[in-house]
């Protein structure tokens, strides 16, 4: 019972501070007496006041979104341009250095063989064109050799016991393909390089859309700067207060 007549009074208290907070919002919107504020008597002049508020408002928010509008497509055409410029570039610096390329086979946990390259997990990783690849075997071990062109040998040992013999034989044979391959498929990115340089400057200099937006935000911005939207509501605004003014002697802010 007791929590009942808190809950009831709790909701009371609320609903008269709404009603009061409601009241002094009318009495702060329409400056004067209590009269001024509820009466019917007056409902025409305070639907002029909100009225001339609400044009005022309205025209502020249509030029600051044609403003904004403006503004938003010259950043986009903007950022447009700058995302084909580094496409362009992304695409020519991958011609000039493919790098490791795509991976094709690994061995155990010890070598990667990319598109071009050689990549050995705990040491170098050696571009394939150029490496030479030989392997060696034991009852129990696998011998691999990796000559990069300086002549440096490398040599890598597998047990057999954890990497089968067969499998060894098999990655040096894809090693063996791919390095004959690699020398003809970077050749072939080499040459669409200069078409790639090409794409990159007529991207670069292809800012029509950009200069177009750029020079519609100049306009508008000018244009705005000189439209008659805002100023022409606030002398409406300035009259209703005016009137309202000399109706309550209180003039509305």
């Amino acid at each position: 019972m007791a929590e009942t007549v808190w809950t009831t009074l709790f909701w009371s208290i609320m609903a008269v501070l709404v009603a009061v907070a409601a009241v002094a919002r009318q009495m702060s919107l329409y400056p004067g007496t209590w009269r001024h504020a509820f009466d019917p008597r007056h409902s025409r002049e305070r639907h002029k006041l909100r009225t001339a508020r609400g044009n005022l408002r309205r025209a502020e928010q249509n030029v600051a979104t044609e403003q904004e509008h403006a503004r938003s497509a010259a950043a986009d055409a903007a950022h447009e341009h700058q995302a084909r410029v580094r496409k362009a570039e992304l695409h020519l610096a991958a011609l000039r250095d493919p790098g490791r390329g795509t991976l094709l086979h690994s061995l155990a946990d010890r070598l990667d063989l990319h598109e071009h390259a050689l990549r050995v997990r705990t040491g170098a990783t050696h571009p394939l064109l150029g490496l030479t690849i030989d392997d060696q075997y034991s009852p129990t071990e696998a011998y691999i050799y990796l000559t990069p062109p300086n002549g440096w040998r490398e040599l890598l040992t597998l047990a057999l016991e954890d990497t089968p013999e067969a499998d060894v034989r098999a990655f040096v044979v894809h090693v063996h393909n791919a390095i004959a391959d690699t020398g003809p498929a970077l050749q072939r990115l080499r040459a669409l390089i200069p078409e790639a340089e090409a794409e990159l400057k007529r991207v670069t200099t292809d800012t029509g859309n950009r200069r177009q937006a750029e020079q519609n935000l100049h306009q508008v911005t000018a244009q705005l700067k000189n439209d008659l939207r805002i100023p022409r509501a606030r002398r409406e605004l300035d009259t209703a207060y005016d009137h309202w003014q000399e109706l309550t002697g209180h003039r509305p802010t």
